[in-house]
């Protein structure tokens, strides 16, 4: 009988052993090299925004070539606080949105240091993130200064009414990955 427990309890202890060194090797570290060295880096990813507030009352339409002067202005910077470069991607979040306003004739301009982007609200939804930059590249330790300008683009044959006392209400969002160099961010 003693026997037999003293069995039972190897035959256990080694089932254990077996899933313990299965499951590390799955879940361990898979460094795979051709008899060179391998290097991991590891790091910190800390990616903000000093002021993301959008919030944007009664505009009025203006000819698009006026959006420096009239438009809604908003000046920010993305901070990049980390030890490993990022590629990143920009997002106004849509808080609250007049229906009226999500239409090809609201519109935004971001512009940054190599930045010139520019779209519409058409496809915007409330409590979604709409992109507005994609593959930003960010070096860890930087500073980037960008201009958000907001403004209904007037058209001389819409009826435009429906788009005056309107609002807009969001904030900028920020998401990134690790990007050893630019080009992988592309």
């Amino acid at each position: 009988m003693k026997q037999k427990v003293g069995l039972l309890i190897i035959i256990v202890l080694t089932l254990i052993c077996i899933t313990a060194t299965i499951t590390y090797a799955y879940f361990g570290p898979n460094i795979v090299g051709n008899e060179s060295k391998v290097k991991t880096n590891t790091g910190k990813l800390n990616l903000k925004i000093d002021d993301n507030s959008v919030s944007s009352f009664d505009i009025t339409p203006i000819y698009d070539d006026d959006y420096e002067m009239l438009a809604y202005h908003k000046d920010f910077e993305v901070v990049s606080d980390s030890s490993l470069n990022a590629c990143s991607k920009l997002y106004l979040h849509i808080n609250d949105i007049s229906n009226s306003l999500r239409s090809k004739y609201f519109k935004y301009r971001l512009v940054g240091e190599q930045v010139d982007v520019s779209g519409d609200f058409e496809k915007s939804k409330q409590n979604e993130d709409l992109l507005i930059l994609d593959n930003l590249y960010l070096e860890s330790g930087t500073t980037n200064f960008f201009n958000l300008y907001i403004w209904i683009s007037y058209q001389d044959d819409v009826d435009q009414l429906d788009m005056l006392g309107t609002k807009l209400d969001a904030h900028l969002v920020i998401s990134g990955i690790d990007s050893k160099n630019e080009s992988e961010c592309k």
